[in-house]
């Protein structure tokens, strides 16, 4: 498999454009998938989008939930991400989404700023950048789940 290239988590560069993609890039991703901490879901829309969920979770209780909408973006993709808490608090301001531009895309990985996807067979891991805090380096931590059939 491609896991040992894909480990790494990218970015662009200070003026850099997006990769070029268009959402037919992304049909791997379609479909349920969970895992031993988290469940995702990802659907194609009539009007041209995939609409995504994250749920993660830490022994057996709600930690985190994410809303995602992948739309095209001049000749890319751009992913809105909006994250709540357990209690569905939005962690962003009100009507605030984040973005994650494509900085990259190759068979079985998809490159977004900070974060990327693997998708090899019935296997999707999320490796997230993770910033250095508190004195401890930054990082990166992976999620696997597995396809749902």
């Amino acid at each position: 498999t491609g896991w040992a290239q894909a480990q790494e988590v990218r970015d662009l560069g200070p003026g850099a454009s997006a990769a070029p993609a268009t959402l037919a890039d992304f049909k791997g991703l379609l479909g349920n998938w969970v895992g031993t901490t988290a469940a995702a879901g990802f659907t194609a829309t009539p009007d041209n989008q995939i609409v995504g969920h994250l749920a993660l979770s830490s022994g057996g209780v709600a930690k985190l939930e994410e809303m995602w909408i992948f739309r095209p973006d001049a000749a890319s993709v751009l992913l809105s991400q909006k994250h709540f808490g357990a209690d569905l608090s939005e962690k962003e301001d009100k009507g605030v989404w984040s973005h994650r531009k494509l900085v990259a895309i190759d068979p079985g990985h998809i490159y977004l700023e900070g974060l990327t996807w693997v998708t090899d067979g019935d296997t999707l891991s999320l490796v997230l950048a993770t910033p250095a805090r508190n004195g401890a380096p930054a990082g990166s931590v992976t999620t696997k789940l597995q396809r749902v059939k």
